[in-house]
């Protein structure tokens, strides 16, 4: 029905112009048969192409135009005009003037009517996107303006007129010093500003917005800027489900890899606990003799010590890894994450009858990172690489670890002299789901490289058929230290 209603309001007022147009050129003819004055109807003629410009469309506002020269042409015809060559002079002038009015009107309606079509687009691309634009005027005073996408972002009604204390009412408190700061960027004429905040409304919400804006316009005493302002809570809040979602997947490959440490997990508690179990046994022989010598009993005591430590040390590596915890980035000493890890996969190692060949290059790099979510990147590539050696049998299993520092990163490598990946499945080793194992999820790659990005590093892999395979990843430097 409302199609029906436009078209019914199209007709009408198409119909009400058209009575208008012929009312006036009727009055316009009527007047210049009956008074005779020339002069008159021209401006008649000219006030009606105006009329007709500003209400109809392209099409008609050519008919009507035409309609007005013809009508001053038959005009002087009927008045046998073309009899006095002073009448046929101001009529050809008349003649030119209208037409030239009628070309000048045309060309302003269709610039016009360009405009208003680009308006509506630019709204509408606004309104999708939901980016508004801004303006504002640095001088005497400040000055502000915004569209209308810019208003129901702020969420202010759109005859209100903006000002910096209607923007300051809406910015997250914690935030005001960011656009305090992007203020005075506009104060010092910076070329480029680029600025994200959050905005509270009046219900409690909160909007994520960012803002870029250039100088549109420099003069004396004043300078204008022009900036676009994009509502990007929508993103922000995917963002934020990406990253829960990570972390989940992130705890679940971790219990995973708890599984596959198991036999490393009792070997590095059960040595501790033997080693206790014999200096204890050694203490007691010592105070049973009949002189006591409590030299030995006292370093027998200091070694029982030292287990008790290891296995509590062991044990709170594995709650750390076990455990569901947030991310907490710590300034860690890099070698001593890659030597915690690797001591945690040596009966791995062992077990896969793999020679380790380490090389900890980097003694002073330090990095600020989750120590267990790096552990978990480390021993998942230890897995790997040990696993892809399982079928190795006609040369030595060697992995290769070694540890760097290059151009202010941090940098581990980890090789095997395994059968190598093949260059159609390499560029897939990283994606979500993707395996070549016959039991695998397909996350432990995903995860470790999302680990890796998320502490502002990069990760990349290498192979060669029938000589192995090398993972790289980078850590950029604590700078501080």
């Amino acid at each position: 029905m409302s199609i029906i209603k436009r078209w019914e309001h199209f007709f009408l007022s198409d119909a009400v112009a058209w009575l208008a147009a012929i009312a006036v050129g009727g009055m316009i003819f009527f007047l210049n048969v009956s008074l005779d004055l020339d002069a008159a109807s021209t401006l008649f003629y000219i006030a009606l192409v105006f009329m007709s410009a500003d209400i109809f469309t392209v099409s008609v506002f050519l008919i009507v135009a035409l309609g007005c020269l013809v009508m001053l042409s038959a005009n002087f015809i009927a008045n046998e005009g073309y009899l006095d060559q002073d009448l046929v002079a101001g009529f050809v002038h008349r003649l030119i003037v209208l037409a030239a009015i009628t070309l000048l009107a045309l060309r302003s309606k269709k610039a016009s009517s360009l405009l208003r079509r680009n308006e509506a687009v630019f709204l509408g691309a606004q309104k999708l996107s939901r980016t508004g634009s801004v303006g504002i005027i640095i001088g005497r005073e400040v000055r502000l303006w915004w569209s209308e996408e810019s208003s129901r972002i702020f969420e202010y009604p759109l005859d209100v007129t903006p000002t910096i204390a209607l923007v300051r009412a809406r910015i997250y408190p914690e935030d005001l010093r960011i656009v305090d700061r992007a203020l005075e960027q506009v104060a010092n004429h910076q070329d480029f500003i680029e600025v994200e905040h959050r905005l509270v409304m009046p219900d409690g919400r909160i909007k994520h917005v960012q803002m870029n804006a250039r100088p549109l316009s420099k003069h004396v005493g004043y300078i204008e800027y022009v900036g676009a302002l994009m509502d990007i809570t929508a993103s922000k809040q995917s963002e934020e489900a990406l990253f829960h979602s990570q972390a989940k997947l992130s705890e679940v490959t971790r219990l995973t890899s708890m599984g596959e440490l198991a036999a490393s997990i009792a070997h590095e508690i059960n040595q501790p606990l033997a080693a206790l179990i014999t200096s204890g046994e050694c203490c007691k022989r010592w105070i049973n003799r009949p002189e006591p010598n409590l030299d030995e009993v006292r370093k027998s005591i200091d070694r029982i010590i030292q287990n008790s430590v290891r296995v509590s040390d062991v044990i709170t590596c594995i709650r750390a890894l076990s455990r569901h915890s947030e991310a907490q980035r710590t300034v860690e000493r890099f070698d001593d994450v890659v030597s915690d890890s690797l001591a945690l996969m040596q009966h791995d190692i062992t077990f896969h009858e793999v020679r380790s060949q380490i090389q900890l290059g980097a003694p002073d790099a330090m990095i600020r990172a989750d120590r267990i979510q790096l552990q978990q990147v480390i021993i998942n590539l230890i897995i790997n690489a040990c696993q892809a050696m399982a079928s190795v049998h006609d040369r030595a299993r060697v992995l290769s670890i070694q540890t760097s520092v290059r151009e202010g990163e941090a940098v581990l490598e980890i090789a095997d002299s395994g059968d190598g990946i093949s260059t159609e499945i390499l560029p897939s080793l990283f994606d979500p789901f993707f395996t070549t194992k016959p039991t695998g999820l397909g996350i432990g790659l995903s995860i470790c490289r999302s680990i890796i990005e998320f502490h502002g590093g990069r990760i990349w892999v290498s192979s060669t058929l029938k000589i192995g395979t090398r993972f790289v990843f980078t850590l950029p430097l604590e700078r501080e230290t």
